[in-house]
């Protein structure tokens, strides 16, 4: 068994679309990021053996790793023409970021 204290870096990157209603042909792309170093945890486990080859061994680890959340918001929009007028909410994510990590490898041992 394994564990403890995990960071990398989080993104979050996406893109909101406006519809004008009346005019459909006209949709309002809008690009929103937000990253973040963020702290967690890791925990797992493994094993090793020996191979039918001498000084040759096996191993495999599994971790699992959870590096929390990220929440980002996008621009809200607005769009002004003669005889339109479009605005439009905010978007929100809330993105939880999480991985399982599976390692194998031969090892062998010099004498």
């Amino acid at each position: 068994m394994t564990g403890g204290l995990a960071y990398g870096k989080v993104d979050v990157e996406g893109t909101s679309t406006l519809t004008v209603a009346p005019h459909p042909g006209f949709p309002l792309p809008q690009a929103f990021d937000h990253s973040n170093v963020n702290t967690g945890w890791v925990v797992g486990s493994g094993t090793e053996g020996k191979l039918l080859i001498p000084g040759w061994t096996y191993k495999i680890e599994g971790l699992y790793m959870d590096l929390g959340h990220l929440d980002a918001r996008g621009p809200g929009g607005s769009f002004t023409a003669p005889g339109i007028a479009v605005t439009g909410g905010q978007v929100t994510t809330h993105t939880h970021f999480t991985d399982t990590i599976l390692r194998l490898g031969v090892n062998y041992q010099f004498h």
